[in-house]
């Protein structure tokens, strides 16, 4: 096992390389001048060459990747050009809002899409089951503004049982979670359809093996069953679903933080891109697609401790 995760670390490392080189040129290959951008509009040409030389802006690309990547390394991501404040400490102070919003949602995703994914395997063609594949695709198909909207107007604006906007200091005390439930709900709706039709799709497979009709021959009650064979060998394509729907809560975080004026990482990223602040939305981008990777890899580490055939390949 320690030598398949030395592996995939080892594979890690090209495939962050090509992230920083991606989110690089995704900024650099935007039109406009960045010099221009913090001299203002009424700069003179002279001024807006001497910021360029300064920032470095008039070295070739390979130039400004190294140099950048040096920076990175030392957990230096620049300084904004709107606020002139260090672009990690922006970031360090939002982060733990994304990260935690994602975390809830994809707990609300799991729990609730893995749940009645298996009472809908278990109960095939039945009114429950229906019902549950009529919703997921209500919930794939909707937007995630349309559905946040919605949920604050029946919970906040119509019965007033939760808060509308913000997210409290306190992360995870009552107060924190309460502020955490509507957008989690928001952006986990959408996880949990996918999850529940993945769930539903993978049980349906494994409870035809021989295996498990030899289990209920045994006497073994359907709980058991389940939830000791069936489930466990159902884990993998739910754990992929999981591992990819968590890239798409931490973007989709975007949206939400805006709709529940939430200080994020995706509505500091928003707000970069409004105000041309390139180094702003570089930092947050990479820090999201590393994120990313890295809970791959922790699905993929996760595969193995499941299926220990995979790390025997």
């Amino acid at each position: 096992m320690s030598g398949y995760i030395m592996k995939r670390l080892l594979q890690l490392i090209p495939v962050l390389i090509g992230v920083s080189i991606v989110v690089f040129l995704m900024v650099y290959l935007i039109p406009g001048n960045a010099a221009e951008v913090i001299a203002g509009p009424t700069a003179t040409a002279e001024e807006v060459a001497n910021i360029s030389t300064k920032l470095g802006l008039d070295q070739p690309a390979y130039v400004q990747y190294f140099r950048y990547m040096a920076g990175v390394l030392r957990g230096d991501l620049g300084y904004s050009f709107q606020t002139g404040q260090a672009v990690s400490a922006a970031i360090a102070a939002r982060y733990a809002n994304t990260f935690s919003l994602a975390l809830f949602s994809a707990l609300i995703a799991v729990i609730l899409g893995v749940t009645v994914g298996i009472i809908s395997a278990v109960k095939q063609n039945s009114w429950f089951d229906h019902a549950v594949m009529s919703i997921s695709i209500l919930g794939i198909s909707a937007p995630t503004f349309w559905i946040g909207l919605l949920l604050i107007i029946i919970f906040c604006v119509d019965f007033k049982l939760l808060p509308i906007s913000g997210l409290s200091d306190r992360l995870w005390s009552l107060d924190g979670i309460k502020h955490l439930i509507l957008p989690a709900a928001t952006l986990g709706f959408n996880s949990a359809a996918m999850i529940a039709r993945m769930t539903r799709s993978s049980v349906l497979e494994i409870i035809h093996q021989d295996y498990i009709v030899t289990a209920k021959a045994k006497g073994l009650s359907q709980f058991v069953v389940i939830m000791k064979h069936a489930l466990k060998n159902a884990l993998i394509p739910i754990l992929t679903v999981v591992g990819i729907d968590f890239g798409n809560l931490l973007g989709g975080a975007v949206v939400v933080e805006s709709v529940f004026a939430i200080n994020g990482i995706g509505r500091l990223m928003v707000q970069g891109i409004g105000a041309r602040d390139f180094p702003m939305v570089q930092g947050t981008v990479l820090v999201v697609a590393v994120t990313f990777v890295l809970i791959n890899l922790m699905v993929d580490i996760i595969y193995a401790y499941i299926d220990p055939r995979i790390s025997y390949n």
